[in-house]
């Protein structure tokens, strides 16, 4: 890299925008165009790097934000796929715990293999639009207070009664204290909940961000696609060569039909970024076979791209395959390293959703096939029942 922390730092404060000299003319610049306009139009601070390493350093961050001195989100960002964050907003904890949770936001929603420049959108898209975080949890209730009274045994005197009156009162005013306090509780929890709540137009806006967020990611990775399929259909290929190509043709061809269509929402599209790995693979798999065939000493056989996360393929590509329980059944799908680790803790599957509950729990193709990973070929079953 070019420049320390302090010189990034010191070109901060003209510019909240540091590119790094290696990577000018690198960054998909319409991306980068749309960032710098949101920046522009957020009220607090934004500075974003953009850097020429292989991974992001954190530490190296770090060092900028103390030389910067001042407030604000720091994101950094490399030439492929690598997004760091750090923030700090010492006198507003409000909107500290708003970044932290717009992060998460985009966390949940982005593609792990997405461009960087991508993801920088995503999470600048949730700063200007900011979404709540779902962290309700399950609050333990409370318990009337009570008092441990112990019995006497005597013959029942006026002191005796007198004693029990007070007692009695006592208990009846904690009681009464206890209800007044719980009530107010629940009307200040009612107006904090309806502070918070967006309004229908704000939420309809952020669904339609991270569909356009969605897409943009997936029309960057189609182009190499697209571009691989033309050759191939002009080379002299083996029979099972032009197969894999008409597949691949076939998945791409009904991935952009879900991406062209306007109705389409965050499952279609998880399922054309699904369409458009299987189409990766078979291209990849012609690939290998005609390098063997040219070099057979040579081999050629390098990793197929890998089938994406079946609990939900915006977490990226599946680290191996786990069994999954689901519709009374057990079956082994891909699954990415996040769910296999909650898989081994016995933790909560993090499923897309479909209408308010997990996809497995509907009745649509993706459902029925598990994003391809089970009942056959998936171009095959969406050919004789449409996404939607």
């Amino acid at each position: 890299m070019s420049a320390d922390a302090q010189q990034i730092a010191a070109a901060l404060e003209t510019d909240p925008f540091f590119i790094d000299e290696s990577l000018e003319g690198s960054l998909n610049a319409g991306l980068m165009d749309k960032a710098q306009e949101t920046v522009d139009d957020l009220d607090f601070d934004v500075y974003v790097i953009a850097v020429d390493d292989d991974y992001n350093d954190r530490d190296l961050l770090g060092q900028i934000m103390d030389s910067n001195g001042g407030e604000g989100s720091f994101i950094m960002i490399n030439g492929t796929n690598d997004l760091t964050v750090d923030y700090h907003f010492d006198d507003d904890h409000e909107l500290q715990s708003q970044i932290r949770d717009q992060l998460s936001n985009a966390r949940d929603e982005w593609n792990v293999t997405s461009p960087s420049t991508t993801k920088l959108n995503i999470l600048l898209d949730y700063y200007a639009h900011p979404e709540e975080a779902d962290d309700s949890g399950q609050v333990g209730g409370q318990e009337a207070p009570g008092s441990e009274v112990q019995t006497v045994d005597d013959d029942g005197g006026p002191s005796a009664m007198l004693f029990g009156g007070i007692v009695v009162a006592l208990v009846l005013v904690i009681i009464g204290v206890w209800i007044t306090r719980s009530l107010r509780r629940r009307v200040a929890d009612r107006r904090r909940q309806k502070q918070f709540q967006l309004p229908p137009q704000l939420l309809e806006r952020v669904d339609t961000l991270q569909r356009k967020s969605l897409r943009a990611n997936i029309n960057a990775d189609t182009a190499d696609i697209v571009a691989e399929i033309d050759r191939l259909q002009t080379e002299d290929l083996s029979s099972d060569g032009a197969v894999k190509v008409g597949r691949a043709l076939d998945a791409y061809e009904i991935a952009r039909d879900i991406v062209d269509d306007e109705a389409a929402g965050r499952l279609d599209l998880a399922g054309a970024a699904v369409l458009l790995r299987q189409a990766g693979r078979e291209i990849a798999a012609v690939q290998q076979s005609d390098r063997t065939k040219r070099s057979p000493r040579g081999g050629g056989a390098g990793r197929l791209p890998q089938s994406l996360c079946t609990i939900n393929p915006l977490h990226g590509e599946a680290g191996g395959t786990s069994e999954v329980r689901t519709a009374g059944r057990s079956v082994r799908v891909p699954v990415c390293e996040d769910c296999r680790a909650d898989l081994r803790a016995g933790n909560q599957l993090q499923w897309i959703f479909d209408e308010g509950r997990p996809y497995v729990e509907g009745t649509s193709v993706w459902a029925a096939t598990l994003f391809g990973a089970i009942g056959g070929d998936l171009v095959t079953a969406l050919k004789s029942q449409p996404p939607r």
